[in-house]
């Protein structure tokens, strides 16, 4: 199955958050238990994003996957987005499965998703996040 094509924009200094659902052909989702998943960025300033559904560290990013419901989700928190100084960059959402494509050819790997995000500028420019007290 080729990748499909999906472009987006995010808003520089707010959180950011997407969800897909790897499907079959007829439209059911497909049990992605115990795959990994992988989005690269690469800036129009020549700047390269590599986000992992293997990171621990999720205070830049999370990447997970709900495997049973072919769910992947990215999230991205404002600190994050606030530090974007692009304008534009292209992706690709690969999924890697636990199966060995052949003996030797590590695993099957497949490029699900491709595009362009376009970063919607603050007009204030601010480097402050908003912090409420509670």
């Amino acid at each position: 199955m080729s990748a499909a094509q999906y472009d987006f924009k995010i808003e520089q200094g707010s959180s950011f958050g997407m969800s897909i659902v790897y499907k079959d052909g007829s439209g059911t989702p497909l049990d992605i238990t115990d795959w990994c998943a992988r989005i690269i960025l690469k800036t129009n300033t020549n700047i390269a994003f590599n986000y992992s559904s293997l990171n621990t560290d999720h205070s830049e990013y999370k990447l997970t996957i709900d495997g049973p419901n072919g769910l992947i989700n990215l999230q991205l928190p404002a600190s994050s987005t606030n530090n974007f100084n692009f304008s534009s960059a292209k992706y690709d959402l690969e999924l890697q499965s636990d199966e060995d494509f052949y003996a030797g050819g590590g695993k099957k790997t497949y490029r699900i998703l491709y595009g362009t995000i376009a970063v919607v500028k603050r007009y204030s420019k601010s480097t402050d996040l908003l912090e409420c007290q509670e």
